[in-house]
C-alpha cells in the first residue's frame, strides 16, 4: 500500500487529535491508531487501494468499515474515533 497521498492528512489528524500513529507492522506498512480506555480498547486504520477505507475494531467481534476519498479521509476519521471512544468509555 501506498500511503504518500494519505499522510499528510492523517500525519494532521493523528496531531490534532493526540493519537500517536503506528507506521510499521511485521515490516509491513501500516497507518493504524489505537484507544484504550475503561471499557476496552479499539484499533482505528486505513487501507489504500484504488479507495481508501477507514476500519475500527474492538480486537473481539464489533467492526466498522468508512468508505472515504481524500477529501473526507479526516471525515472518516472522526467517525471511526466516535465509535472507538463510544465502545473504550472514553469520553
Amino acid at each position: 500500500m501506498n500511503f504518500s497521498s494519505v499522510d499528510p492528512t492523517l500525519k494532521d489528524w493523528a496531531s490534532r487529535n493526540r493519537m500517536p500513529m503506528a507506521t510499521q507492522y511485521q515490516d509491513a506498512d501500516v497507518r493504524s491508531f489505537e484507544l484504550v480506555g475503561p471499557d476496552g480498547r479499539a484499533q482505528i486504520w486505513v487501507e489504500v487501494s484504488t479507495d481508501i477505507t477507514v476500519h475500527v475494531w474492538d480486537y473481539r467481534k464489533r467492526k466498522q468499515v468508512f468508505a472515504v476519498d481524500s477529501s473526507t479521509l479526516a471525515n472518516g476519521l472522526d467517525d471511526a474515533l466516535r465509535v472507538a471512544k463510544t465502545w473504550c468509555g472514553t469520553p
